[in-house]
């Protein structure tokens, strides 16, 4: 897929965070336990979208970007070093359930059947941390602070 960088902005990055968020939400909300992977897998594309669109606003080239697929632990080691607290706190507890997420997020094991034992965060703590993500950066990634119920659209 080609990216243009006019086109590809952290407004734009933004708002498919926030539109993921409400998706993770709206399945986590249908079935706590039948859905447990769609929501953790929407989850950790809002987290993952949300943090990239922090890495655009700060300056890092689209390219370098996107060859950090899916890797939530590196994006957010980068945007930590790129002055992530800032902008928005997480705390310990916080960075430890992003990375127990990015352990299956980024080899898209809520995606792929792969049998065996698992440990994966439960959706109703991975939640409110996306939620302060995403509702912390709007400000910052969009210019804009019409809350987190404006991404819905």
């Amino acid at each position: 897929m080609n990216f243009d960088p006019i086109r590809s902005t952290p407004a734009g990055y933004w708002h498919f965070a926030a539109q993921y968020f409400h998706a993770a939400q709206a399945v986590k909300g249908a079935d706590k336990q039948q859905l447990i992977f769609p929501a953790l897998q929407l989850y950790g594309q809002s987290i993952e979208l949300a943090l990239k669109a922090f890495l655009l606003k700060r300056g890092t080239p689209l390219k370098d970007v996107n060859n950090l697929r899916h890797k939530l632990t590196e994006i957010l080691t980068l945007a930590r070093r790129r002055r992530l607290g800032t902008e928005i706190k997480l705390n310990q507890h916080d960075l430890a359930l992003i990375h127990l997420l990015s352990e299956n997020y980024s080899t898209h094991r809520f995606r792929y059947i792969v049998t065996g034992v698992m440990q994966i965060p439960r959706p109703e703590f991975i939640a409110p941390i996306c939620e302060h993500l995403v509702a912390g950066l709007e400000q910052y990634c969009t210019g804009l602070s019409w809350g987190l119920s404006r991404g819905r659209g």
